[in-house]
Order: structure tokens, then C-alpha cells, then sequence
């Protein structure tokens, strides 16, 4: 199930609707500076989390509003005719979650201030008790790779510490060297993630139901994170995503999260010069960061359009042994407008270096689209294109499973994955439903396919492996046209 979110006049965002998932894993939002992510974080905690809507959002249109519908269930935020706002809900919204918001509305700086550091400091040791042991080991585990590092971690609620005491929550303490350091005394990565950690440890205390979705969302969590703490962080909230059932949500540029998490998982917001927002999902680490540059170590890059047609090139490469003496890379971006746009990039910032060459790969259908989309945008690039037959996976399923249906392919892909739901049943609900005449780029169906795959634990990648294994096997005409031309790039 998703969470339909529609963010309508708050801050940057004019109009969006997105689709969120609340199947277990980790996701991302990205995009550039003021595009919007933490805006849609904040809307999407509304479905869970009471928000002081004017203090997060700030002056507002009359006609502003937010709406989150999950499972039938419809939740939303309106302006009264006084330009109040009012909380409306319509059915029973059967989801949990928590939010961590960013530096300034979160919690994790929500005591900070001088009077609050000077009372902190008073608080009698006979007031402390031991903070659990869950906090105590993850916080060391995850900082220092020693979960025994904050053995002698302490905490106080508001409750123990007494009315003359103003700050809300529990604040915690560690000591070192004989000498007691309140939260706010700690670095901003320990200030950071003790709190995260407390939450989530109230979260999992509160699991009774591990079939009822629940959806967490961090806004910059990577601030002020080393990034081997960062690795050690994301394999934490892995652990817990699957032990708890939590889709964990990031909001982040970082780099180390991005490039972790699968691409179908990535919800990348472009912002075009209308000012209008656009959701790109699945987007591609390399799309989403430009982070090209982390590769300039190579002899030969391939730019190319999704995972499918990174499986075809990697195994054609491998099968005629084409990658002895050079290191290559082949990175997807997601659609033919974003594997230009990067190329561009590349011969702009010159990202990859001198010695790398560059070759674009894109699907021969689009050809005329691709030279067109240049034109429009006054591109000027020595970047080769290759236009050869591969489909990006969305529109080699619909073809094989729609158009001309291989029944090969269709016995095999009921065999991995349909098991409850058969892919009979899938593609009747498609002719029937998603008016597939409409659908060339096969992204209606692909979104039906996805559905299927996510409950049954199975991604995007599992099956543009199996859709490439398919194509080793019954179609070698077409992969030697693609080893022809890759041959003639590696000898360039």
C-alpha cells in the first residue's frame, strides 16, 4: 500500500501529488537546494504527526492544504474561512510513524538554549537513571564501533527532574574521564542521534502489530555524520526496517545514502524553470547526485538509460571479453532525457577526467526524440551516442508481455514471482483498467508489476536480471548487433 500525498501552496511547492510507499526498506527524497524535500517529509508526517502548521510552513494561501490518503482512509489540513488551520479526517487512518525533523523544527536541538544548558547542568546525579540499553549500544556501535563506548550513558525525564526544571522529553547524559556531559554539551552528531535513537527505540517498544505499517522520516539525519558513521547508521535502520517493519524515509544530498539504496526506492525532485516540480521515480544514484566524478579512475564509461540495459552491456562485455586491460563503469540514469542531460554535465565539469572516454547507450526508439531534445537545448558534445535495441525494462515488458507476448518469458516470470497474485490476473487488470494504448512507455504496467514484487520481497533488479538472462538466451542476434558497436567503443 502507498501513501498518496498532495501538497497544494505550501513554501516552494505550488501543486504535487506523489505516491509514497510504506513497504518495509529504505527510500530516499532527493533533489537540489530548495526543491522541496523537506517540505514533502514535513506534509507526509501529517498523516501521523500533528504539526504546528503555521510554525513549520510559515504565511500561507487561503487555499492551502495538504492531503494523505492511505487504504481508503483520507486525512487533510484546510484553511477555516478565519484562516485557521483545521484537521479533517475521513475514515480510520490504520498507519504509525515518526518524524525527525530538520535543525530547526526537529527534536534534536528542541531544549537548546542557554537558560535550558544552565539548568541541565544542576540536575542532582541521584535524579539520573541508566539510559537503555538499546541507545546505549547502538549510539557507541554506530559513532565509534564500540557499542560499549557509552556504557556509562544516563538519562532524566521531565517527569523525574521537577517543575522548577523547563525542557521537554528526556535529555541525556554521558560520563567521561569522571566528568558528567549533558546532551547539549555533546557533539552535534551524538546530540543528533541519541535522540533518533530514543525514538525509535519508543517506536519498537511500540510494535504490538508488526503487520501495521509504520513510516519514519529524516530529515538531514546525515548532518554531522562522519561517513563510515553514516554506513554503520544505514546498516542500523536496515536492521530495523526489517526486523520492524518501518519504510524509512531520508531526506538528504548525501552521497552515501543515495548511492545505498535501490533505485526504485530514489524519488528524485526536478524543479524546471516554470517552477514547476517533477517526481523522477526510479531514479538512478548517478542521476540524483552527479556523482561521476567518484569515477574518474576509469578507462571507459558507459552512460545508458536503466538497470536493464546495464545488465545487457555488463554481460556482453563479460561474455566477449571485452574489459581485459581496462576498467569500465556503466551507470544507469533513468530515461534518454536524463542520460543526456548527465553527458552534458560530464563534458561541462569535465567530472570524469581527461583520460576516461565517454559512450552513451540509449534504446534505438528514441532516436529521433534524443537528436530533437539536443536540438531544443543548443547541446554541442563529442560524447558518441549509440542508438541500439535496448528497451528500457518498463518498455521491454509491456512489448513482451502486452504487445507480442513471449510466453517463455511470461511462464518464467509467473514461475519467480506471481505466485498469489498470477500475472494472468496482472495483465487482464491492465487491458481493463490502465488503458494500455496510452501506456507506450509500459510505466502503468510496470507500476502494477512493481506492486506485486514489493509484496512479495523481490526488486526491480531481480528482474532486469531475469529479463536479461531471457534475452541471452533466445534473442543473440540482437546482443551481437550491441557487442558490434561496443567493441568499436573500447577501441576507441
Amino acid at each position: 500500500m502507498n501513501l498518496e500525498l498532495t501538497i497544494h501552496k505550501i513554501k516552494s511547492i505550488d501543486h504535487l501529488e506523489v505516491s509514497l510507499p510504506t513497504t518495509k526498506g529504505l527510500y530516499a527524497i532527493t533533489g537540489q537546494n530548495g526543491s522541496g524535500k523537506s517540505t514533502i517529509v514535513t506534509c507526509a508526517s501529517s498523516v501521523f504527526y500533528s504539526i504546528k502548521m503555521k510554525q513549520y510552513f510559515g504565511l500561507t494561501s487561503d487555499d492551502a492544504y495538504i492531503t494523505c490518503g492511505f487504504n481508503g482512509a483520507l486525512r487533510s489540513w484546510r484553511k477555516s474561512d478565519a484562516g485557521r488551520w483545521v484537521k479533517e479526517t475521513d475514515g480510520q487512518m490504520d498507519i504509525k510513524g515518526f518524524y525527525e525533523g530538520s535543525i530547526i523544527f526537529g527534536n534534536r536541538f528542541r531544549n537548546t538554549s542557554f537558560e535550558a544548558l544552565r539548568q541541565l547542568d544542576k540536575i542532582d546525579d541521584s535524579k539520573l537513571s541508566t539510559a537503555e540499553e538499546f541507545v546505549r549500544k547502538n549510539l557507541g556501535k554506530i559513532l565509534h564501533n564500540d557499542d560499549t563506548y557509552y556504557e556509562k550513558l544516563f538519562q532524566i525525564s521531565v517527569k523525574e527532574a521537577g517543575e522548577e526544571f523547563k525542557f521537554r522529553g528526556e535529555i541525556f547524559y554521558y560520563e567521561r574521564g569522571g566528568r558528567r556531559i549533558s546532551q547539549f554539551h555533546m557533539s552535534t552528531g551524538e546530540n543528533l542521534l541519541v535522540s533518533v535513537l530514543h525514538s525509535i527505540h519508543l517506536r519498537n517498544s511500540d510494535r504490538a502489530n508488526l503487520s501495521k505499517p509504520c513510516v519514519m522520516f529524516l530529515d538531514e539525519i546525515e548532518l554531522a555524520l562522519h561517513p563510515s558513521s553514516l554506513k554503520r547508521l544505514l546498516s542500523f535502520l536496515k536492521r530495523m526496517s526489517d526486523e520492524f517493519n518501518y519504510a524509512i524515509y531520508f531526506s538528504t544530498h548525501s552521497i552515501e545514502l543515495i548511492g545505498s539504496i535501490n533505485p526504485s526506492n530514489i524519488f528524485f525532485i526536478a524543479r524546471h524553470a516554470d517552477g514547476s516540480l517533477e517526481i523522477i521515480n526510479p531514479c538512478y544514484p548517478a542521476y540524483a547526485t552527479r556523482i561521476l566524478y567518484d569515477h574518474s579512475g576509469y578507462d571507459q564509461v558507459f552512460l545508458v538509460e536503466d538497470d536493464l540495459a546495464k545488465a545487457i552491456v555488463d554481460r556482453v562485455l563479460r561474455n566477449k571479453k571485452l574489459l581485459a586491460g581496462k576498467l569500465v563503469h556503466i551507470l544507469p540514469c533513468g530515461g534518454y532525457t536524463n542520460v543526456i542531460d548527465l553527458a552534458k554535465d560530464v563534458v561541462d565539469s569535465n567530472l570524469v577526467g581527461k583520460m576516461a572516454a565517454i559512450s552513451v547507450i540509449l534504446d534505438g526508439d528514441v532516436e529521433q526524440d534524443a537528436h530533437a531534445y539536443i536540438r531544443n537545448r543548443n547541446f554541442a558534445n563529442n560524447i558518441p551516442l549509440g542508438f541500439l535495441p535496448i528497451e528500457s525494462l518498463e518498455k521491454f515488458l509491456r512489448s513482451k508481455l502486452y504487445t507480442n507476448v513471449d510466453q517463455k518469458l511470461f511462464r518464467t516470470l509467473n514461475d519467480f514471482v506471481f505466485h498469489q497474485v498470477s500475472l494472468s490476473e496482472i495483465m487482464d487488470t491492465y487491458r481493463l483498467e490502465y488503458n494500455p494504448a496510452d501506456d507506450r512507455s509500459g510505466k502503468r504496467l510496470f507500476k502494477l508489476i512493481d506492486s506485486e514484487l514489493q509484496r512479495r520481497g523481490k526488486t526491480r533488479s531481480d528482474l532486469a536480471e531475469i529479463c536479461m538472462s531471457h534475452l541471452v538466451d533466445n534473442e543473440p542476434q540482437r546482443l551481437e548487433r550491441i557487442a558490434t558497436y561496443l567493441e568499436k567503443s573500447m577501441r576507441r
